[in-house]
């Protein structure tokens, strides 16, 4: 167990170092209506603020990706203990249900990591030595000991829908590629990486209108008044509302989403396919 949640860490920060700048695109096309697309994204901030701007706040969620694993793991695998007797061919039911309780536990660290990462993905040229401890000494003196959980509801929420979703559908997937007769060990690593994919793809999505009213609603007031006075405000008061600003700005959201679900297809490996064990 000690192995697999090392493996898992390790995997999860690999991920997050690879995912990252993909985070960063998505972030400002989110909050922001001066790019044009990913591509123009990309460009603009490389040639204005420096390649290494992409990367900027990856230490946070670095630092809680080993707390995130224990708990996203270990969650799942505890509920699913619970609520379904087969561990080998559990209820796509019982997968959704056992997903949206790691998600709803991990969103509370995610939450403050988030809120960290965001402010300094969004802060470009403003401020290049502003730091991890800088952001948070600058929430405490304006916003309070409170401030460190704005945007955590929301956060809750996107983790609690992605996580169900992705569950579910890996393990539906899995299903699928094994049929009536194949054991869970007789799959290949490309089945899991594929299944993880698609998973993770579909999961993130569903949940990507939710992600921009947590992205905008985190960096809220940060350097000024605060323009939202909830979620739901902030969700109404959208301008890009369509479906062809979700689709252009879902790009960066589903390129990001790989690699972190190849971290998670890699900690489900370590542990003998973790869903399936008896």
């Amino acid at each position: 167990m000690t192995e697999g949640y090392i493996a898992g860490s390790v995997a999860g920060a690999a991920g997050l170092v690879v995912g990252h700048p993909f985070d960063t695109i998505k972030v400002r096309l989110q909050t922001s209506q001066v790019y044009n697309g990913f591509s123009h994204c990309c460009r603009k901030i490389i040639v204005d603020e420096g390649a290494r701007t992409l990367y900027k706040g990856m230490l946070a969620p670095l630092a809680g990706v080993s707390a995130m694993n224990a708990v996203f793991f270990g969650a799942y695998t505890g509920v699913l203990q619970y609520v379904d007797t087969d561990m080998e061919t559990p209820k796509i039911s019982s997968t959704f249900i056992a997903g949206t309780v790691s998600g709803l536990l991990a969103g509370f660290i995610s939450g403050p990591t988030e809120l960290i990462k965001c402010r300094l993905q969004v802060s470009g040229t403003l401020d290049k030595k502003r730091g991890n401890i800088d952001v948070i000494r600058h929430i405490l003196k304006t916003e309070g000991i409170g401030g460190m959980r704005r945007g955590l509801g929301i956060t809750v929420s996107r983790e609690l829908v992605s996580c169900g979703f992705y569950f579910a559908t890996y393990e539906w997937m899995i299903q699928w590629f094994r049929g009536p007769h194949k054991r869970i060990d007789e799959l290949t690593p490309i089945h899991m990486i594929f299944a993880g994919g698609i998973s993770g793809m579909l999961s993130w999505g569903i949940n990507y209108p939710i992600d921009v009213v947590k992205s905008r609603i985190q960096i809220d007031g940060m350097d000024g008044p605060r323009r939202y006075k909830s979620s739901y405000d902030c969700f109404k008061s959208m301008k890009a509302t369509t479906v062809e600003w979700i689709v252009q700005r879902s790009v960066s959201y589903v390129d990001e989403s790989l690699p972190h679900q190849r971290s998670h297809v890699t900690r489900l490996q370590h542990d003998s396919q973790l869903p399936h064990e008896t």
